[in-house]
């Protein structure tokens, strides 16, 4: 399985870190042991080192300039950078929803990438059930959301366009972006 968090600054690391050991742990049943990073300023602070030696989770860095010691993430790094380049290229979608872009390569490759050697994808070898990815559309396709407003007159559209952006990480829907409201919406899949 592949996760991401975006950060507006590097000392967001550590609450985003907080968030992710309580998210895997309660969904795997087992406790992380080790946490294998570069020497990023957001994963050096004291409260981030007290807090791993209180969970009792290892701290290894790799040594300075030398990414290829951090191969594995690196590589898929690389990868979600790739891909969401692509989907941004191929769908004409502004270069500012590349945050969404990453997000949307995140879930395409949990559920629908199979490793070689392997029948499975992460998304069956982390939660034991085959994911659904019917739902599955283009990302920055044309769609268009419900308005829920009861104050519309009887021949006011009942809808706003919109640009599809993924898909919500909490609900069986997808993120929108709303051009009549310049907003991120989460629209729920009928």
């Amino acid at each position: 399985m592949c996760w991401i968090g975006l950060l507006k600054h590097k000392y967001e690391a550590f609450e985003k870190f907080k968030v992710f050991e309580a998210l895997v742990e309660n969904e795997s049943d087992r406790k992380i042991k080790c946490l294998k990073s570069d020497r990023g300023g957001g994963l050096t602070s004291d409260e981030f080192f007290e807090f791993c030696e209180q969970h009792g989770i290892k701290r290894q860095f790799s040594t300075a300039r030398t990414p290829q010691q951090n191969g594995v993430v690196e590589r898929m790094n690389k990868t979600v950078q790739q891909m969401a380049r692509a989907i941004l290229d191929e769908s004409g979608t502004p270069e500012t929803f590349w945050g969404e872009a990453a997000f949307a390569a995140i879930t395409i490759l949990n559920q629908a990438n199979v490793r070689v050697n392997n029948t499975q994808t992460p998304h069956e070898l982390w939660y034991g059930k085959t994911p659904t990815i019917k739902y599955f559309k283009f990302f920055g396709s044309k769609c268009y959301i419900k308005m829920t407003d009861e104050k519309l007159g009887k021949f006011e559209p009942r809808e706003d366009g919109g640009i599809l952006l993924g898909y919500s990480s909490r609900s069986k829907g997808y993120k929108c972006y709303n051009k009549d409201l310049g907003k991120l919406l989460k629209v729920l899949m009928l």
